[in-house]
């Protein structure tokens, strides 16, 4: 569950404007969850 809010997080960064690589390092460095974990999570339209 934790992982689905994050990506949500990262989705509404993306959506406001932020690279999608740039919403992954930023949430990533936030939560202390692997990048590339968030990364594979998200969904290809978002990358």
């Amino acid at each position: 569950m934790e992982i689905v809010m994050l990506i949500a997080r990262i989705i509404l960064l993306i959506l406001s404007g932020m690279s999608s690589v740039g919403a992954v390092e930023e949430v990533a460095k936030a939560s202390g969850v692997a990048s590339a974990t968030l990364w594979s999570k998200l969904p290809s339209r978002f990358k």
